[in-house]
């Protein structure tokens, strides 16, 4: 094959991978746009507000604290609280390598982009930074070789979960119900800074009926820190 044939098939093969690029961005724009179109329904629907780029600060609690990661949020109430569901993401750049097949090696980098779901509901009232964390497999052998870590004197509690924050400067108690059903698993991992009490999963948001199911566990934290009864 002579020169201007590897030149000409270079370029169809470039023309089709940037008409395949193209075509991909076009469709994840189209189905960007039908997402937000449904999530703007169900919002009016509801009587919530759906606000693009919201300004908060939940970065600083999410995985890659990216500032500018909150792209999206549904805020209305339920159940008597107000409440906020957000996308976030952020993109992690790794460095790779492999054999070029000449005994060298290829230098490179791969990006990947995490999604998650955010869920806040609302108090009433301020609090300094406090949560509830799962103990990481560390940090369960620290406590159980040196009693290392807070304990609040609930066994299970204090074996496999961790107090962050500043417990005694909040005005939300962490009530033995609400440490017995962290225990149950009934109560999700939480940090509350602020009025905003928050826990989040990987993943966007999928259909926006599931919203109250989502929340749930979250406005039981909420009930059991204001020492109410769990009502969900």
């Amino acid at each position: 094959m002579d020169a201007v044939a590897v030149a000409g098939a270079m370029a169809t093969c470039l023309l089709v991978v940037g008409l395949l690029i193209a075509g991909l961005i076009a469709l994840q724009r189209r189905q960007n746009r039908i997402r937000q179109e449904g999530l703007q329904r169900w919002a009016a629907a509801n009587d919530w507000t759906l606000v693009p780029h919201p300004q908060v600060d939940w970065a600083t609690r999410l995985p890659g604290r990216n500032g500018r990661g909150v792209t999206l949020a549904l805020t209305g109430w339920l159940w008597g609280r107000r409440a906020s569901v957000a996308d976030y993401s952020y993109t992690e750049t790794t460095s790779t390598s492999s054999p070029d097949g000449h005994g060298g090696t290829t230098h490179g980098t791969q990006t990947t982009t995490h999604t998650f779901t955010v869920l806040v509901v609302h108090l009433d009232r301020p609090s300094p930074y406090l949560g509830v964390q799962p103990r990481s497999v560390f940090s369960r052998w620290g406590r159980a070789l040196f009693g290392t870590g807070t304990a609040l004197g609930h066994e299970q509690f204090d074996k496999h979960f961790r107090v962050v924050g500043e417990p005694g400067m909040s005005p939300y108690p962490l009530h033995p119900a609400l440490l017995a059903a962290h225990v149950d698993g009934t109560a999700p991992a939480w940090t509350l800074s602020g009025t905003d009490l928050m826990t989040f999963r990987q993943g966007r948001l999928g259909d926006p009926g599931t919203i109250p199911q989502l929340l749930g566990p979250l406005y039981r934290v909420a009930d059991l820190l204001a020492g109410q009864v769990a009502r969900r």
